[in-house]
């Protein structure tokens, strides 16, 4: 209901607080995994891949497009983490590529759902 929000100042603002609200939620909890030690003795976020975003650039429209996507954790060393990256626009599941590639899959997929390839600079 409030994310669509028909341009209306005072329903942004109440999508606006549970945005940071969620946001907050996040925090804790990547600082949580971060605190938390793994079996190799680096911390959990170091050996996660955590997707946190929305599959609507804007609510209030239903964009596909500039999706807010937060990617936390090293991925046990295989991402290059705190970093912002603009990529061209693509299918959000060519991220998921990637991503599957980094967990040692036995047979790596070609495509999943709507992916078109692999994202660079991942």
């Amino acid at each position: 209901f409030l994310t669509h929000h028909k341009n209306k100042p005072d329903y942004i603002e109440k999508v606006t607080q549970i945005d940071v609200w969620y946001a907050t939620q996040l925090a804790y909890f990547l600082e949580k995994m971060e605190a938390t030690k793994d079996v190799d003795g680096k911390s959990l976020l170091h050996n996660s891949q955590i997707v946190y975003g929305c599959g609507n650039g804007d609510g209030n429209r239903h964009t596909h497009e500039n999706l807010p996507v937060i990617l936390a954790g090293s991925g046990g060393g295989t991402l290059n983490a705190g970093r912002y990256v603009q990529h061209s626009p693509a299918p959000v599941t060519n991220l998921f590529l990637n991503l599957l590639d980094r967990v040692d899959a036995k047979k790596p997929l070609e495509r999943f759902g709507d992916s078109s390839g692999r994202l660079a600079n991942i």
